[in-house]
């Protein structure tokens, strides 16, 4: 038989599953590699050596893992949090934030279970043993950790026992008068009435009237100089036929001497009061006052100004804890009565007229009494409470992931799905208008199975959950989602790990529920998820175990994921172009048990040059000690000079005068490492006191020193057909390989014949400087292989150099058995 040539041109398949070796006849299989290591396959159908890592610092205890989260306010305002055991540092652009550290609650066993959401310059940060709190970033080197209070809510069920709640106090700022002085106090207006105290006794069957006037005003003053927020009112009607006799239009004043008034709220066009009705209003305000007042200045009717009370809130920071006291333990914490893990937690009451208020428990006295405080609307009395939900975020059980939808800050806890007021973060109140907070409990498909995550897409929160992943949103055809419009459909999926996906462009990718595949979830015409399994071609690599997700959009798409034994995983993800290959990356260094640098931890975030930055946090040996390295893997090399290469893993540069020695490089005292300076390979310098130097006296001006590595692929046994079929199998005998390279430095590239223990230097003498330095070269070359009749056709290709090789196509040229 003639001698044969096939040619493979493309590798966009990346390194195929061992169980595939024999599928010739797939096209996926004429684009894949047996190995693909240290080597990315790009879009356009090439290898291409990684670039190295470039040492950011030490994490601040070594001893200790640590995770990478990114806080991303903008394309040019982006970080990397270091999350520790109890605390977090914050670094940009290769550094870290001055001396920022953040001290958090969050300890080691728990940082990869911690869930975030950011919204421009906050983070709120989530896990189901830990209280919502929230990162703040108000400058450059200003960050705060902070508890983040939630308004109202999420809640239990509704108390369905006998227990009942009974408040000591109303939360409001007028305690229940008895006359214009008494209790506390003191009342003046509606023309000096004796009896305008009325307004304020928290009875709605009495009130105070200004015979013959359409107007006045009410006012009272706090006792002993003291002050009070007050953010909310309610204003009730008179009963029988006076209802016109209500203000219509109105203004609420603050004052801190009685002369000097400050407008708070004010309202018109307040008619049609039927008898006894309650009208409630709310504003904002942060100011503390001694004197309110309520000035009208118009009825419905005539004559005579009446109304049977007025009801000012104290807000809840100027609020005196007060007791709520359960009739018995019956329904609180599973028959238990109150604990002191309840500090904290929220309590709703349905009041006598009618509406739910909200109580934060602030202290706890027993098992059947805590101190709280009213937030809201005053309570109308202090009878006993039968109707009430205690909140649903106690140990154990609070939220634990989050996204943004449609401009509401939404959180999962296990079956439930929890949405504030659109545009208002911090308002969990249930309510039935359009732009109200909302609660969903996932419990479709006739399996009730735990969310794992919530993420955004376009027309629906994605919902993963044990069992797949469904999808949340209005009913209609773009269509908002509302606490009365909303659909929860299913989807064709795979059962979700608690990993946080990662949005790829035209698609989401999660991690399986095994841990040990990846998905693809893409949205159909119809408006349906489907998802496929993204690694299945090459499924013994994310079988080691995916830790976490971290997506690359520039220069390449690239997906990242830690690996339970240290490797980071990689893939090249470009659907459009049929591009879906994965590699493998094994970090320069090793780790007691392993040949390799552990990554451990894996975040993107924009990178100032315009390419992403791949922040790793690595464990190595160094010195007999195990060290956890920051390092951000460096753009790939294209179209520059070589001097400028960076192909070394945790590594530093020097430019400046020629030196012959540079230190710094206290991080690897003990290592061998490999130099690329001015051009030139020196490999096996050992790092001594911070410092390496070249050998015989050599000087140079520009370094790139660090831990070497090799990238390695080997390629599938291909198949161009025989006169009577398929020639794999058969025996075959590489002459050489026809490489086409693109700024490839040769001189560290070697091919072997597959079976054959002989590597087979790559030679250009035309393009080799006497000096030794090295050179890139594009083009094509020959290299002759020593191989034998047991081959297979095959060849293994390295490059160790810390300089870039760039692989455009392969061609074994090889005789085959007939």
């Amino acid at each position: 038989m003639p001698a044969l040539y096939p040619l493979q041109d493309t590798f966009v398949r990346g390194e195929i599953s061992p169980r595939l070796h024999a599928r010739a006849s797939l096209d996926l299989y004429r684009a894949g590699l047996s190995l693909c290591e240290n080597f990315i396959s790009l879009p356009h159908g090439g290898l291409r050596k990684r670039g190295g890592t470039y040492f950011v610092g030490e994490v601040k205890t070594s001893a200790k893992k640590t995770r990478a989260i990114p806080f991303i306010f903008s394309a040019d305002q982006a970080y990397m949090l270091e999350f520790g055991d109890l605390y977090i540092r914050v670094y940009a652009y290769g550094v870290r934030v001055g001396t920022v550290e953040v001290a958090t609650p969050y300890l080691e066993a728990d940082l990869f279970e911690l869930d975030y959401v950011q919204s421009a310059d906050q983070m709120w940060i989530s896990h189901r043993d830990y209280p919502l709190k929230v990162l703040t970033r108000t400058a450059h080197t200003t960050w705060t950790l902070d508890d983040y209070d939630i308004d109202d809510g999420p809640y239990d069920d509704i108390n369905n026992t006998a227990t009942t709640l009974t408040p000591a106090d109303y939360g409001s700022l007028t305690p229940k008068m008895t006359s214009n002085t008494t209790p506390s106090g003191a009342v003046s207006g509606i023309g000096g009435a004796v009896d305008a105290y009325q307004v304020f006794d928290k009875d709605t069957s009495t009130g105070a009237t200004i015979v013959g006037a359409t107007n006045g005003s009410v006012t009272y003053q706090l006792a002993g100089g003291a002050q009070a927020i007050v953010e909310n009112y309610y204003l009730t009607a008179p009963t029988g036929g006076a209802a016109d006799r209500t203000p219509t239009i109105w203004v609420i004043e603050g004052s801190n001497d009685g002369a000097t008034w400050v407008t708070l709220d004010s309202r018109t066009g307040e008619t049609g009061w039927s008898s006894g009705e309650a009208r409630y209003y709310e504003f904002i305000n942060k100011l503390a006052f001694a004197y309110h007042r309520f000035t009208w200045k118009a009825i419905d009717g005539a004559a005579d100004s009446t109304f049977f009370e007025l009801s000012f809130n104290r807000a809840a920071a100027s609020q005196t804890p007060f007791n709520l006291t359960a009739s018995s333990i019956t329904g609180i914490n599973g028959g238990t009565g109150f604990q002191t893990s309840d500090v904290g937690r929220a309590v709703r009451l349905l009041a006598s007229d009618g509406r739910w208020r909200w109580a934060k428990i602030t202290s706890r006295t027993s098992t059947t009494v805590v101190k709280v405080q009213i937030y809201g609307y005053a309570l109308p009395d202090l009878s006993p409470i039968s109707r009430w939900r205690l909140g649903t975020l106690v140990p154990g059980k609070y939220l634990e992931s989050g996204s943004l939808y449609e401009e509401r800050l939404a959180f999962s806890r296990k079956f439930s799905v929890y949405a504030s007021a659109t545009g208002d973060f911090d308002n969990f109140t249930l309510g039935e208008e359009d732009d109200d907070a909302l609660e969903f409990l996932q419990a479709g498909g006739g399996q009730a199975n735990d969310i794992t995550w919530i993420a955004e897409s376009d027309g629906a929160l994605l919902i993963g959950t044990l069992g797949g992943v469904r999808a949340l949103s209005g009913s209609g055809i773009d269509e908002a989602l509302t606490p009365s419009s909303f659909k929860n459909r299913r989807s064709r999926t795979a059962g979700c790990s608690r990993i946080r996906p990662v949005d790829a462009g035209q698609s989401f990718l999660y991690v399986t529920r095994s841990r040990q595949s990846i998905a693809e979830l893409s949205q159909a015409n119809t408006g349906r998820f489907t998802s496929d399994d993204i690694g299945q071609i090459s499924e013994h690599i994310p079988k080691k175990g995916v830790v976490e997700l971290a997506f690359q959009t520039d220069p390449d798409p690239l997906l990242w994921f830690p690996l339970d034994n240290g490797e980071l995983g990689g893939y090249t993800h470009q659907p459009s172009q049929d591009v879906r290959g994965m590699h493998r990356h094994d970090i320069g260094g090793a780790f007691s048990g392993s040949a390799w640098g552990i990554v451990e931890s894996a975040t993107v975030t924009p990178g100032q040059t315009g390419n992403d930055d791949l922040w790793l946090i690595v464990k190595r040996t160094i010195g007999g000690v195990t060290k956890r390295y920051i390092e951000i893997k460096t753009a790939p090399f294209e179209y520059g000079d070589l001097i400028d290469a960076f192909e070394i893993d945790c590594g530093l540069t020097y430019s400046g005068a020629a030196v012959g020695t540079v230190s710094g490089l206290t991080h690897l005292n003990g290592q061998t490492v490999d130099a690329l300076a001015d051009g030139k390979v020196y490999k096996g310098l050992t790092v001594s006191a911070g410092a390496v130097s070249l050998p015989g006296g050599a000087t140079a001006a520009k370094w790139a020193v660090g831990l070497p590595y090799v990238s390695a692929a080997d390629t599938l046994e291909l198949d161009v057909g025989g006169k009577d079929g398929s020639i794999v199998g058969r025996r075959k005998k590489v002459a050489k390989v026809i490489l086409s390279l693109l700024e490839t430095d040769t001189t560290g590239l070697q091919i072997q014949s597959y079976l054959r223990g002989k590597w087979e230097p790559v030679r250009i003498p035309t393009v080799v400087a006497s000096n030794g330095m090295a050179n890139l070269f594009t083009g094509n070359i020959d290299v002759p292989i020593d191989d034998s009749w047991e081959g297979q056709g095959r060849i293994r290709i390295r490059h160790s150099n810390p300089t870039p090789c760039t692989i455009r196509a392969a061609t074994p040229v090889f005789d085959a058995e007939p």
